[in-house]
């Protein structure tokens, strides 16, 4: 029976490939991506040393979920001066003069290109979902009593207490749950756990409906219905006018 190392090291061993490419030789690293992709860094002789770089990789990922070139230069600007690292072509790059520091330039432009990436995608849609909110507020406020409505609204679930977005309370006394989500693995996992959490108190009777105004992927959705009405932003006020009258 193999050991625990045994186990890690086999688990571990895809991180350990170096590949030569035309961008130089290309190591895969334990960093990720908020797609989850692995961080990808590129090492390139240079006179008497290496240049290192990122390819582009943190501006790229950043660039798919949101298409903010101020912002993503301003995430990349951040990690230039805390691994004290160069920019160039939005690549982040460290030159290092033998290969007694090469370790530990790879690991420094890896973690910068996964915390810059990360960094920008966070902001990006923290703006989205704070858009996207203000949004229900106008609706709901347009078409349920005023006094019906509170915001922030925290409810006790099977393992912890939630806070949602919106709650508003239907005629017979239940409760309704709003939550906005945004097509993003972090939102839509957060939203998941927050309403799954609820399904099975009894005590509580509750509508949730998870409020979206992009596409959401496929995937996303099948998750988020197990636990919870998806509704298009524009049909909120539809839905809220029929659930009022049920």
């Amino acid at each position: 029976m193999s050991n625990a190392c045994d186990d890690i090291r086999a688990a571990l061993s895809a991180f350990e490939m170096c590949t030569e490419t035309e961008h130089g030789s290309r190591v895969t690293t334990h960093c990720l991506y908020p797609s989850f992709d692995p961080v990808n860094v590129f090492v390139v002789r240079f006179g008497g040393g290496f240049r290192v770089h990122d390819g582009g990789g943190a501006a790229r990922s950043a660039w798919t979920h949101g298409r903010d070139d101020n912002l993503i230069s301003r995430m990349l600007t951040k990690q230039v001066q805390l691994y004290r690292l160069q920019l160039s072509n939005n690549a982040l790059t460290v030159e290092v003069r033998s290969v007694d520091w090469l370790g530990s330039a790879i690991l420094a432009v890896a973690n910068a290109s996964a915390a810059a990436a990360h960094a920008a995608v966070d902001r990006m849609m923290t703006a989205t979902e704070t858009v996207l909110k203000d949004k229900i507020l106008r609706v709901l406020k347009e078409t349920v009593p005023p006094t019906t409505i509170a915001v922030d609204y925290e409810v006790a679930g099977q393992s912890k207490r939630h806070k949602f977005d919106f709650a508003v309370t239907e005629f017979d006394g239940s409760m309704l749950l709003l939550n906005e989500v945004a097509p993003h693995h972090i939102s839509v996992s957060s939203k998941y756990v927050a309403f799954s959490d609820l399904v099975h108190r009894e005590d509580v009777r509750t509508d949730r409906w998870a409020v979206h105004d992009k596409g959401l992927d496929p995937s996303d959705v099948s998750l988020l219905l197990q636990v919870a009405e998806i509704v298009p932003m524009q049909a909120l006020s539809g839905g809220l006018k029929r659930l009022m009258l049920q």
